[in-house]
């Protein structure tokens, strides 16, 4: 859709204060984007070469020219503590488009609707004030106080309004400059006007973000926009044996990145760290990218003694590129000694930090093998590990 008389105004100025987030309602991520950057996607599938104004406040301000630069938007500007006045700074720094209408939309509405757009761009072609999108209310209405109804209120011609609002540019610019009052929408600065405002058939999933529990009914909605996840699981094995020939209780093992006390050392081409080498192949499997083997070959000299994180963080960058996110990761040692419950902790830690990961997606479980076998006769240490990981879906 392409449309010169026209430029989209973007109001992300509110902190949201009745959701419980130390950031702005609108900085929210989902997938790594900002609900701010949803709407702006959202709308630039549904418009070709718009001009959009964002309004912001002063703590997102160089976040948000940030993201303005990114997707090549007009310079933001600063709102107000009322939403009119945002509006109003918004008009003002479009003088030099000068377009017959303005789009107008608050970022709390990330999901945006195409056949809503469609119906209120196709009214720019005529000369009205304003359009807005509405939904008839389904539910009784009553008056309420202190938790207590009141009275009731019939439904009938009434609805709910929502934004996006199409507005003649001029006469809202100078109508908001005329008047001290405040209004909570563009709707109701024209109708105190007694100007004719159109109503169109809103979309009942263009909520806007007021509580946390808001979030949680769009979260699904937003997420699927931009990817379709499901969750591989992925498992890594490895074993590596005693030296038996240097026994010495100055000797020590090295297992999930931390140094234990040991009387023999395992034997490996690096650092023989069993855990560290069963995560970086169950994450492997899952983005499909070979083996630890075959990434860092044991024929060659240069991973002689190598620390086997930067392993596991090579498979961690290559995980980022898939867009990958580790959901948990549940490891089991099998040895005879050390009692792994006592590093256990610190383990996890070392872990979480190489993958910048929670610590509490990572379990790390010691096992015997009971005096059995191999293990059991003290020879060797072995790692079982399965990795979930959420990642996009290639059948797509």
């Amino acid at each position: 859709m392409n449309n010169v008389n026209l430029v989209l105004i973007l109001l992300a100025g509110g902190i949201g204060t009745r959701i419980n987030r130390k950031i702005s309602k609108q900085m929210i991520k989902f997938n790594n984007l900002t609900i701010l950057e949803i709407s702006i996607i959202n709308f630039s599938k549904i418009f070709k070469n718009i001009p959009i104004q964002i309004v912001t406040n002063d703590k997102d301000f160089i976040e948000v020219s940030e993201i303005c630069n990114k997707y090549d938007l007009l310079t933001p500007v600063l709102g107000d503590d009322k939403r009119h006045k945002s509006t109003y700074n918004a008009l003002k720094s479009i003088e030099h488009i000068n377009p017959k209408y303005v789009l107008i939309h608050d970022v709390a509405r990330p999901i945006i609707s195409s056949e809503v757009i469609e119906k209120l761009v196709s009214y720019s072609k005529q000369e009205i004030f304003c359009v807005a999108p509405v939904l008839k209310i389904s539910d009784s209405v009553r008056k309420i106080s202190k938790n207590t109804l009141k009275s009731s209120i019939s439904k009938n011609d009434k609805v709910l309004v929502q934004t996006p609002q199409l507005s003649n540019y001029k006469i809202l610019k100078n109508t908001i400059k005329n008047t001290n009052k405040i209004f909570e929408d563009e709707t109701s600065l024209f109708l105190h006007n007694s100007m004719q405002v159109i109503a169109i058939e809103g979309d009942p999933l263009s909520l806007k973000i007021t509580y946390e529990k808001d979030l949680n009914l769009l979260e699904p909605h937003l997420t699927k926009n931009f990817n379709n996840y499901i969750t591989k699981i992925g498992n890594g094995f490895d074993i590596h044996r005693f030296d038996n020939s240097r026994i010495s209780e100055n000797n020590f093992i090295i297992l999930g990145g931390i140094k234990i006390k040991a009387s023999k050392k395992l034997i490996g081409h690096s650092d023989a760290d069993v855990l560290l080498h069963a995560i970086t192949d169950s994450i492997l499997g899952v983005i499909n990218k070979g083996d630890i083997g075959s990434i860092f070959p044991p024929t060659d000299d240069k991973w002689k003694n190598a620390d086997s994180s930067i392993f596991l963080k090579h498979a961690s960058k290559l995980l980022q590129s898939e867009k990958g996110i580790i959901n948990n990761i549940d490891a089991t040692i099998i040895c005879e000694k050390p009692k792994i419950i006592d590093y256990s902790k610190e383990m996890k830690k070392n872990i979480a930090n190489i993958l910048n990961i929670n610590e509490q997606k990572i379990s790390i479980k010691g096992k015997t093998s009971e005096s059995i076998g191999f293990i059991g006769r003290k020879e060797g240490i072995a790692a079982m590990v399965s990795t979930a990981i959420q990642i996009k879906n290639t059948d797509f």
